[in-house]
């Protein structure tokens, strides 16, 4: 059987600019095979997200000669029309000593976005941060949470903000996904991105509404964080 991809010409880099271009990478990134992106955007323009996620698991399932990118094609060669999985809420934290910023997600689309800034007291920012989670969980009801995890010894007023928004959504029953800087790095770029300045570029080309201010910065990393995680729960076998 003769594959297309036999025919495509690999990527010297790659950054994504939709969403549906984001899901195409992190699928090549997972079947070894993210030199041939391109052809994974274009398959993605082709079949539902559903289509591409069941024959990722039968190629899972049934490849024995380790080249998945070759047995995803034939995979997907056979995907026949089927439902739309019903899209997940999803709340997406980024928080700074001075900042947090939150946005919430229903399936890839982003409903709600905001951020507060806080106050120099310590206690009167911990306080104005566990508001402004207790009122946009209690407006908008979601299924899991997302928080961009905090690298060891760094600041020590971010980590106890960190963890007291963590601790809220125990408390409302929600698991937590906690994603480093560098998975977003890895997955958002090909090759992978170095900064988040890069990160942030992937993000605006995505939505371009959230460029602009400096206020918006941690809305744009709270943004790529949701839609990261979003994606990586659909390839959850």
């Amino acid at each position: 059987m003769n594959f297309l991809l036999d025919k495509f010409i690999p990527a010297a880099a790659f950054w994504p600019s939709t969403a549906t271009e984001l899901f195409a990478l992190r699928l090549a990134q997972k079947l070894d095979d993210v030199a041939a992106v391109g052809h994974y955007v274009t398959l993605a323009e082709s079949y539902s997200e559903s289509q591409m996620l069941n024959a990722y698991r039968r190629t899972l399932r049934s490849a024995t000669n380790g080249d998945l990118g070759r047995q995803f094609q034939y995979e997907i060669a056979q995907a026949a029309p089927n439902g739309r999985d019903r899209d997940t809420k999803l709340i997406s934290i980024r928080v700074e000593r001075r900042t947090v910023g939150a946005c919430i997600f229903n399936g890839h689309r982003i409903e709600y976005a905001d951020s507060r800034q806080l106050s120099s007291d310590n206690s009167k920012a911990l306080d104005s941060a566990l508001s402004f989670m207790t009122w946009i969980l209690n407006r908008f009801p979601v299924e899991y949470g997302a928080i961009e995890e905090i690298p060891n010894g760094h600041e020590f007023q971010r980590r106890v903000l960190h963890e007291a928004i963590c601790d809220e959504l125990r408390d409302q029953l929600l698991p937590i996904w906690q994603i480093p800087l560098i998975a977003l790095l890895e997955g958002c770029g090909y090759p992978p991105l170095k900064t988040r300045t890069q990160l942030r570029e992937v993000v605006t080309a995505i939505w371009p509404v959230l460029e602009g201010t400096h206020a918006k910065v941690l809305i744009q990393d709270a943004a790529i964080l949701g839609l990261h995680v979003q994606i990586e729960r659909a390839f959850i076998i």
